[in-house]
């Protein structure tokens, strides 16, 4: 893959057959932490205490250990696709060769020398699992936010795309439904949400993006790239400066500039200060990786895209899974404002 300038082919998605091919393929048995435990100590040579975190589509534990930061275990869902597996553990070795001083999580490596362990679950059906370094902090989520904070995670996500300008994987033209270049086939989705939120403005909007803005992104630079840097994934410490990105479970080849619209959506906190965390970011992410004219004029509609994105999905993920609490802080409540705000930036694109 070439530099940030590639072709809008070498970023073209594998076919899917319809939208449910791109959403979750099925967790499968739950791994209990008493087993995790068991793999952790049998194959990494690992002990302590285990807490079982929220996930989208995996299982992933916190171990803490006494002295040190601790680790991440991850299992992928039992029908998982191998080569989307090995994706993570490809992109983890890629920034450690190339981007040592990026704060990214970093691969352990089993007993036999392996950065992914495979192991029978509970009914004898074999799993794949990775430990990596647990990065301290809080999430950006948890604290008040401040225009140091949006410059810094603008700076960080320009780095972080430019670190990834060299990597190659034949998963990262994977079909995604996190991708906002499928946005429209989210419209399947909200037909079968009778309970979606907003639905009088989720479904004209859709029909628009297609409509002005879907075939644009192919025009703009492509490249591989983290497309999950909201305030859960984005670390920091206790003087609330940010230090550290985790989860890479969403990265793809896509439009460059619609990781800065993901990028846009974790710096909004409230509606009084939208507009200038919104301003204070793109402009610090320009400084470090400048944007073309045509990515900014399509950043306001894939920041709105972006919001109607979460509204389905999070919808759509709590009305079939409503005991995970992967989503639960995600009702109505929470897009209210976000939607207003969506519907200011497509005002152009809608009319």
């Amino acid at each position: 893959m070439t530099a940030v300038n590639a072709s809008a082919e070498a970023c073209m998605p594998k076919p899917a057959a319809d939208i449910f091919a791109m959403l979750d393929p099925g967790r499968g048995v739950a791994i209990s932490e008493y087993l995790a435990a068991e793999i952790l100590e049998e194959m990494y040579g690992l002990a302590g205490s285990l807490r079982l975190l929220t996930g989208e589509r995996d299982q992933n534990f916190h171990l803490a250990q006494s002295g040190c930061d601790g680790f991440i275990f991850k299992v992928w869902g039992q029908s998982q696709r191998s080569e989307e597996v090995e994706l993570l553990t490809a992109v983890l070795a890629f920034l450690e060769r190339n981007a040592p001083r990026l704060r990214v999580p970093r691969l352990l490596l089993g007993r036999d020398g392996r950065d992914l362990v495979t192991f029978k679950d509970h009914v004898g059906n074999e799993r794949r699992g990775v430990v990596y370094s647990f990065l301290p902090g809080q999430p950006l989520s948890a604290v008040e936010r401040t225009v140091s904070q949006h410059h810094q995670c603008g700076r960080m996500l320009a780095e972080l795309a430019i670190a990834l300008r060299g990597f190659s994987h034949s998963a990262m033209h994977r079909a995604l439904i996190w991708d906002l270049r499928h946005l429209p086939r989210l419209r399947m989705l909200v037909s079968q949400n009778s309970d979606l939120p907003f639905r009088e403005f989720v479904r004209p909007f859709l029909d628009a993006f297609e409509r002005n803005v879907a075939g644009r992104l192919a025009q703009v630079p492509q490249q591989f790239v983290h497309n999950d840097f909201n305030a859960r994934n984005i670390i920091v410490d206790d003087a609330s400066h940010v230090t550290g990105v985790i989860d890479f479970g969403d990265a793809v080849c896509t439009a460059r500039v619609i990781d800065v619209a993901v990028g846009v959506i974790g710096q909004l906190s409230t509606p009084e200060t939208s507009d200038l965390a919104i301003g204070e970011f793109v402009e610090a992410y320009a400084a470090v990786s400048p944007l073309s004219s045509e990515e900014r004029a399509l950043l306001p509609s894939l920041v709105a895209g972006r919001i109607v994105q979460n509204v389905v999905m999070t919808s759509w993920y709590r009305s079939r899974q409503p005991s995970d609490g992967h989503f639960a802080a995600f009702g109505p409540e929470y897009f209210e404002w976000r939607v207003d705000l969506a519907a200011r930036l497509a005002s152009g694109m809608l009319t």
